[in-house]
């Protein structure tokens, strides 16, 4: 069987950049002996990408983690390191609850984010949610009874509300936006429509001292999707996670990694294990993973 990532490794047309980036997935899968590479394209000159973690074969649960604007493979050992998280600490608060261990993630890296600029359209979005469309009706087919759920973060936000509005988040029972850009209206009252109908529960969060995610809502996706009629918001500002004793740490800012600014603060982003967002999604997720599989 040809392995399409050794394949475009070897291949001398591949530019430096792109090796580059392409080195970086090679050596996410060789420090994961689970880890799985479930699509690799090239779009141009440009690598994309998404890597599953986790029981990928026989979950009952898939996860799937999207990044936000600015972001290619150049950025995804970073990303690598949230969904390999994310499915240890679902996978141990589901085993807790009594339910299911056969929980996998998947980095997607399947669309390009754009820029600050092309975030105020939704093209980028737009076509990122038809790929995305198909790769979730692939994995439906190779999983057909496991539940599918959804963090999108940034601009990925928009892109979910492209990918009901094209009715194509038909397999996923969990969504969370985070820190989101905005939705069009049409996009909105999709999700709404959707949630009303039982499709998907949806849960929206944002940090009160994130400057940076209502500027995505200035342009063409102005609805923040914590005022979605059904939408369960929730806090990113610190505090406790419901259904446990921990007491999650605030987000600062709109970094999904925490970072360290220029004077040397550590700003907690929301991925951050001690977040109150991120600790909130991973008992949600654990609830799903706990209710029987589809039969």
């Amino acid at each position: 069987m040809v392995d399409p990532l050794a394949e475009a490794l070897a291949d001398p047309t591949v530019s430096a950049d792109a090796r580059s980036k392409l080195q970086h997935v090679q050596d996410v899968l060789r420090a994961d002996p689970q880890a799985q590479l479930i699509s690799l394209f090239f779009e141009g000159e440009e690598p994309r990408a998404a890597v599953a973690f986790g029981d990928f074969d026989a979950a009952e649960l898939i996860v799937v983690v999207l990044h936000g604007i600015d972001t290619d493979l150049a950025a995804f050992p970073g990303w690598a390191g949230i969904a390999q998280r994310l499915c240890a600490d679902v996978i141990r608060a589901s085993a807790l609850r009594g339910g299911s261990v056969r929980i996998a993630t998947i980095a997607w890296f399947g669309y390009d984010s754009g820029t600050h600029l092309s975030a105020l359209a939704t093209k980028h979005a737009t076509v990122g949610a038809a790929r995305l469309a198909g790769d979730l009706v692939r994995i439906r087919h190779r999983h057909p009874r496991a539940r599918i759920a959804m963090l999108a973060y940034s601009y990925s936000s928009t892109l979910f509300g492209e990918l009901v509005l094209m009715d194509g988040a038909g397999p996923v029972s969990m969504a969370f936006s985070i820190a989101s850009a905005g939705m069009t209206r049409m996009a909105a009252d999709a999700v709404a429509e959707a949630i009303s109908k039982r499709s998907f529960s949806f849960y929206a969060t944002e940090s009160s001292s994130d400057a940076t995610a209502p500027l995505g809502r200035l342009g063409a996706h102005p609805v923040d999707p914590r005022d979605i009629e059904g939408a369960i918001v929730y806090s990113s500002d610190g505090g406790s996670i419901p259904g446990t004793d921990e007491q999650g740490e605030a987000t600062e800012g709109h970094a999904s990694q925490t970072e360290v600014d220029e004077h040397g603060e550590r700003r907690r982003g929301y991925f951050d294990p001690r977040a109150q967002a991120y600790l909130f999604a991973v008992q949600r997720l654990a609830r799903l993973a706990s209710r029987r599989p589809k039969a």
